[in-house]
């Protein structure tokens, strides 16, 4: 040191206490900031992976519940011993064992909430029989599940009862086409062991696909216990042994199933915008330092006390107080360093609690999630307990009743799903039948509906508060009523009527009320808020164009006109 000149002095001074300190801390500031990120990725993935798998498991988990409470109830053994045999409806009795074993369902339906399910009944002559929901009437037609039974039936062990039976995948190679994972269940006459039917569960890839979304970050892949790829990535291996470099892995295994749910998530992902931070601040500071390096012999007294507060700042980040900063006092190149150096800080400490907060979001969406399945499942539960115990001691009219409750919270718990205006009005023969014992008024439902807009799009129980409006103020001091819906396509328009034959209102009335529909009126009475809330939500969904409109009608009541054009409607054919 001493044979060195006073330059060189000045120049080894500033490599010694300023470049070695900030590439050091900055490189250790890196590493460790990479690995809280590291860390906290891996418990936030650890938290989707739970999420996922519970969802899955608590699904595997009703069907192995339903379909052996199924196959143990007495009423549908006796059921399915008359039909196991039945090869095509020939007569009176064999349309009536097809019902009882359609009317079979209903034991189970309060499990089959998922509209991602194919569920079917083969006997042992197989004849097919559907499960439809009750409400939408959705169902996959028969071509379609006899390809599938055509595809699973030779992997079924008919002597196997005891258990719900994974068979596998059924896929096409058609991309719009969904695939569908089967389970089945040997259903038996429990006496002489004979097979009476088979009940068969297929789960739709869009089931898989939807929940994987959750996944902000990485890829999920789901396998059967033979590693055959269900859904999810084909890049993940089944095998811990063969992931690739640089990813954080993690997996579990769902019960019964024995599926193996895998996330992988690479370094890139997660940490690639910290390097880049840091390589874009390395290069700032290797600029700042040679242009240091040319002015140091002028200002080195003058360097010598910022370089120690900056040396300062970068060794208490690496200790992990991200709050530090260099504090600027001027616009020399020592400052100018501090504040690319505070950017740098700046970021790296924005990275951290975004993914701090991302981290919390998922464990409210977790807790969300599980109080949405817990309430739900709970009352629909009960509904049903009563609804077996009712049919049991042979009242069929209050059972009915709770069965349209029913179906009408099925509805309800679906309220951001897509609808139509035929599933609507099927849905509004439940709420009468409710309004109908509220009221005490017998309220006659009558729909014509043209076969061209049965499918149009409708949000779910958009027409109810009109119904509602018209019992409860058209209808309420009389003993029976009828109210009447159609719906038709005029042009590129939809128009839905919903006419009453109740006691109506004055043209005033009349007046007024179309009035505030047509200038949006915000102050509006209490018992008008439903119908203004109706106009608003139409509007929002078929634009300023869709409109809604009271008349008098002919049988002294009101008819309301709706109507919006076919080319904005957001919901679409299904």
């Amino acid at each position: 040191m001493n044979k060195l000149s006073y330059y060189q002095k000045i120049q080894s001074s500033f490599i010694i206490l300023i470049l070695l300190p900030v590439l050091v801390i900055s490189i250790l500031s890196y590493k460790t900031t990479k690995d809280n990120v590291i860390e906290k990725i891996e418990l936030s993935n650890r938290s989707v992976l739970n999420l996922v798998s519970k969802d899955i498991t608590k699904l595997v988990d009703d069907l192995n519940y339903v379909t052996h409470f199924y196959g143990k109830n007495d009423e549908i053994i006796r059921t399915l011993s008359d039909f196991s045999e039945t090869e095509k409806i020939k007569r009176y009795r064999d349309y009536d064992n097809y019902q009882k074993v359609v009317t079979s369902f209903d034991y189970i339906s309060f499990k089959m909430l998922n509209t991602d399910i194919h569920m079917f009944l083969v006997n042992n002559k197989d004849f097919i029989i559907p499960y439809s929901d009750g409400i939408s009437g959705k169902t996959a037609s028969l071509t379609v599940l006899k390809d599938h039974w055509n595809r699973v039936q030779g992997l079924i062990d008919v002597d196997q009862s005891s258990h719900l039976q994974a068979l596998g995948l059924v896929n096409y190679l058609k991309e719009d086409v969904d695939s569908y994972y089967y389970f089945s269940r040997v259903i038996k006459h429990p006496e002489n062991g004979q097979p009476l039917a088979t009940l068969n569960i297929g789960i739709s890839n869009k089931y898989f696909k939807r929940l994987f979304q959750s996944a902000k970050t990485g890829k999920l892949a789901l396998f059967d216990e033979n590693g055959k790829l269900i859904e999810g990535d084909p890049a993940i291996s089944y095998r811990d042994g063969d992931k690739r470099s640089g990813e954080i892995r993690d997996e579990i295994l769902i019960p019964i199933s024995k599926w193996k749910l895998i996330h992988e998530t690479s370094d890139e992902e997660v940490t690639g915008q910290i390097t880049k931070n840091f390589l874009l601040s390395s290069v700032l500071i290797a600029l700042f330092f040679f242009i240091f390096l040319l002015i140091s012999l002028l200002i080195a007294k003058r360097l010598h006390r910022p370089i120690q507060r900056l040396s300062f700042v970068a060794t208490q980040f690496g200790k992990g107080k991200h709050d530090v900063r260099y504090v600027l006092e001027g616009r020399d190149e020592i400052n100018e360093l501090g504040r690319t150096i505070n950017h740098m800080l700046d970021e790296i400490k924005g990275l951290i609690e975004k993914i701090e907060q991302e981290q919390e979001e998922k464990r409210a969406i977790e807790l969300q999630a599980l109080f949405a399945q817990i309430r739900p499942h709970f009352l629909i539960n009960t509904l049903n307990s009563i609804k077996c115990s009712l049919f049991i001691n042979n009242d069929y009219e209050h059972a009915e009743k709770i069965n349209a409750l029913m179906s009408l919270l099925r509805a309800y718990m679906k309220i951001d799903e897509p609808s139509t205006i035929e599933s609507e009005c099927k849905l509004l023969f439940y709420y009468i039948e409710i309004m109908s014992m509220r009221t005490e008024v017998d309220v006659e439902l009558k729909v014509e509906i043209e076969d061209q807009v049965e499918n149009i799009g409708l949000p779910k129980l958009l027409l109810q508060p009109f119904i509602e409006n018209a019992i409860v103020h058209g209808l309420s001091e009389k003993t029976a009523g009828e109210i009447t819906i159609r719906a038709k396509k005029m042009d590129q328009w939809i128009f839905i009527m919903i006419s009453d034959n109740g006691k109506g209102m004055s043209e005033n009335q009349l007046m007024e009320l179309n009035r505030m529909l047509m200038i949006d009126f915000e102050e509006t009475s209490y018992n008008r808020v439903g119908l203004m809330n109706v106009a608003k939500r139409i509007k929002l969904s078929y634009g300023p164009n869709a409109d809604i409109n009271l008349q008098l009608n002919d049988n002294g009541g009101v008819t309301i006109v709706v109507q919006f054009p076919i080319d904005s409607n957001k919901e679409g054919e299904k």
